[in-house]
């Protein structure tokens, strides 16, 4: 219970206690408690006028106050962390110093430490831990997230960034840098870099960027095609819900912060050598608060990894609906152009595509099914080609 604040005049009174006819009633009156009235005349009596002011009332000693010298180290480490580019709360300093030997007292403390020091602004806007439900898998190698960035050189020449990291673990599988990937060859370097050193995935999650799926263009990308025929699994992230890819899109805000701290580098070789350094920093060095202070390695080490499927997986199935062109008589079905006669012309057909096996129709009508031959991206009419001609209206009576 909090004590009650005694007005000057009232501390005054009570130090003159032989002005004070009737101590109780006094007290009373005025309510506070006759300890009070006795605790400050003994004050008036000691120290006169300036023993009624109110004193500390911290302990003489404070035998478990943190000493000022580890104060001292825990205020330069995150110092030292800022300007590496790492992670600098009160968890990752705890974990650096124990890495070190060295005695720290516990995340709460040091937090009020550096609360105290004012190296800490208070962010209340951010959400609680609560807000935000975790999924992760159970093996390493169970699923890989892959996906990619923008970075800059020295010069300011826009490049791209690939990467992928494995669920279970965050143990970077691999990291590299390219002039862009319009084709996806970088990302699939990073993939095959992958499987060089941790094996074939069970699954790979991305999401609808172009190079990782053509789910949104009736089609299979390179990506795709190339995992299928390794037996992986490959599924993407629900359009604009980036938290599904949430541990490799947070992935980049540490590899950022990093690279930020250094010089920029002038050529794509000189990024990708600082890329394997910050992969080894961060496989082998970093406690990562998601793993309770163990690193990446540690985690991807310390359980049986998942295994791929035995046999190539199907193709999917798509289907699409393209409009026949009038002068050509062809229709696309990504990343085909086949032909199926001008007298479909203008036809508003459904295709499906079962991986080379297509199949088109005009409403209810079978245009033409066809082998797609993959070796080529145009599908010509031939002799062995099934076609079907669309009826002529029946003339009027």
């Amino acid at each position: 219970m909090a004590q009650k604040v005694t007005a000057m005049d009232i501390r005054m009174a009570a130090a003159m206690a032989g002005r004070v006819p009737n101590v109780a009633a006094f007290c009373r009156d005025e309510q506070i408690s006759r300890q009070t009235f006795y605790k400050y005349r003994r004050r008036f009596r000691d120290g006169g006028i300036e023993g009624l002011q109110e004193q500390s009332r911290r302990p003489l000693t404070s035998p478990g106050q943190t000493p000022v010298e580890v104060e001292d180290l825990i205020v330069l480490r995150r110092k030292q962390l800022i300007e590496q580019g790492r992670d600098h709360g009160a968890q990752s300093i705890v974990w650096s110093l124990q890495r070190e030997g060295v005695a720290v007292p516990s995340v709460s403390t040091v937090w009020q430490i550096l609360t105290r020091r004012g190296a800490i602004t208070a962010q209340p806007q951010k959400r609680p831990k609560s807000a935000t439900k975790r999924f992760v898998f159970d093996r390493p190698n169970e699923c890989w997230q892959s996906d990619w960035t923008g970075w800059a050189l020295a010069d300011g020449t826009a490049v791209g960034i690939a990467g992928s990291l494995d669920d279970h673990s965050r143990y970077v599988v691999g990291l590299r840098a390219g002039a862009g990937d319009a084709d996806g060859k970088l990302v699939w370097s990073v993939i095959v870099a992958g499987i060089a050193e941790c094996g074939i995935p069970l699954m790979s999650l991305s999401d609808n960027g172009t190079v990782y799926t053509g789910r949104f263009l009736s089609r299979e990308s390179a990506f795709e095609i190339n995992l299928r025929a390794l037996g992986v699994r490959t599924i993407n992230s629900t359009p604009y819900h980036p938290q599904t890819c949430g541990k490799i899109e947070r992935f980049w805000q540490t590899l950022k912060k990093w690279l930020s701290a250094r010089d920029p580098v002038a050529t794509v070789d000189e990024l990708n050598e600082l890329l394997e350094q910050f992969r080894q920093f961060y496989n082998h060095q970093r406690p990562h608060r998601a793993l309770r202070g163990a690193t990446p390695a540690e985690a991807f080490a310390a359980t049986a990894k998942a295994r791929s499927a035995q046999q190539p997986l199907p193709a999917p199935v798509f289907v699409s609906h393209r409009t026949v062109g009038q002068e050509s008589g062809q229709i696309y079905i990504g990343p085909y152009r086949i032909n199926v006669g001008l007298r479909w012309a203008g036809h508003t057909c459904d295709a499906i595509r079962d991986g080379e096996h297509i199949t088109i129709f005009s409403g209810n009508r079978l245009v033409r099914t066809l082998i797609a031959d993959p070796t080529r991206n145009y599908q010509p009419l031939d002799k062995t080609t099934r076609t079907y001609r669309a009826r002529e209206p029946k003339p009027a009576p």
